[in-house]
């Protein structure tokens, strides 16, 4: 999901709504503190601190975007501040309120995390709910409070459900989005934001990042002869020969056509994987060798340029490198 909302320019927008959402939530502790009378040490103390945790969280959505842990973190935080700030209410009723405000960090889970989590927040909801309902039923009466308990339960099922169906919906979208519908592997525009992500966030036991562009040799020649269905099939083949041989890490493109694009962190530049490809390439049995070229750049020196110029740079040079590859007759590698 993060994924998705930075490559189409929502991050900051949806910072600025989990912001938004944070410094509402303080507004609940800081007006009991700033109305009540007499309270007692224990409900002063959850109010205030519930009250600085939200307004902590809405400064740091306004300066960043948290890792998958923080993001966890900050949310069970906040359902524990809200089954803790319930439990110390003296009335009943804006106790069984509070526990209705876990749909809060319910829709948060459902969006954002894991069922595991949701459901755990789910399963927080009805048990505080239930000792909120229980009080209520001593306040007013029992039907008051079975009917203020499915209320609770509605609301903390049905709402992070929806969120939760509309995220997976939202998830399948940007996956197919993201990938080639012939091979399963990243399109040419997630293949950048990829490269970008590699540049940026370099692994720190790597010292080289390198990309490998491979052409197929006169592809031209295979949809000619057997057909276009034929061709689909080779081009299915070398990208699950791609996946076979190339670690975990990389990231694998489908570039357009017959090419297709590899970027991986090394200790050295990748050569002898563009080796290694060519020849399993060329040991297929469907006829075909393939045109390979490879660029690198030190990722000790790319934090010092531009991050587009240097994706624009590593293209190029492995384009370059590979008409090289295809001018000396095919089935080889070439280094930029």
């Amino acid at each position: 999901m993060t994924t998705f909302l930075r490559q189409r320019g929502l991050l900051r927008p949806a910072q600025q709504i989990m912001a938004l959402v944070a410094s509402s939530s303080a507004l609940v502790p800081l007006s009991y503190l700033a109305t009540q009378r007499n309270m007692s040490v224990q409900a002063t103390v959850v109010s205030a601190t519930a009250a600085a945790f939200a307004l902590s969280i809405t400064a740091f959505w306004l300066t960043r975007w948290p890792t998958r842990r923080q993001s966890q973190a900050m949310g069970l935080a906040g359902s524990a501040f809200v089954v803790g700030w319930g439990v110390v209410q003296p009335s009943a009723g804006v106790a069984a309120l509070a526990s209705a405000a876990l749909l809060v960090t319910g829709g948060y889970f459902a969006f954002f995390h894991n069922p595991r989590v949701l459901l755990f927040n789910i399963g927080l909801a009805v048990t505080t709910a239930g000792f909120a309902t229980a009080r209520l039923a001593d306040d007013t009466d029992v039907a008051t409070a079975i009917a203020g308990f499915w209320i609770i339960w509605f609301l903390n099922l049905s709402i992070p459900v929806a969120i939760r169906g509309m995220s997976q919906a939202m998830d399948m979208y940007a996956t197919r989005a993201e990938r080639d519908g012939l091979t399963g592997l990243l399109n040419r525009r997630s293949f950048s934001h990829a490269l970008q992500r590699m540049l940026t966030e370099p692994n720190r036991s790597a010292a080289q990042l390198t990309v490998i562009l491979a052409d197929i040799d006169d592809f031209k020649r295979v949809n000619d002869t057997y057909g276009h269905a034929e061709g689909d099939r080779v081009i299915r083949a070398v990208a699950d020969l791609l996946r076979a041989h190339c670690p975990a890490p990389a990231a694998l493109c489908r570039a357009g056509g017959e090419e297709f694009l590899i970027a991986l962190s090394t200790p050295d530049p990748a050569l002898q994987l563009a080796q290694t490809l060519c020849d399993a390439i060329a040991d297929m049995p469907y006829g075909v060798t393939a045109s390979i070229g490879v660029s690198h750049v030190d990722l000790a020196t790319s934090g010092q340029l531009d991050g587009d110029a240097m994706v624009a740079h590593l293209f190029a040079a492995a384009d370059t490198a590979m008409y090289s590859a295809k001018r000396s007759g095919g089935n080889t590698v070439r280094q930029a």
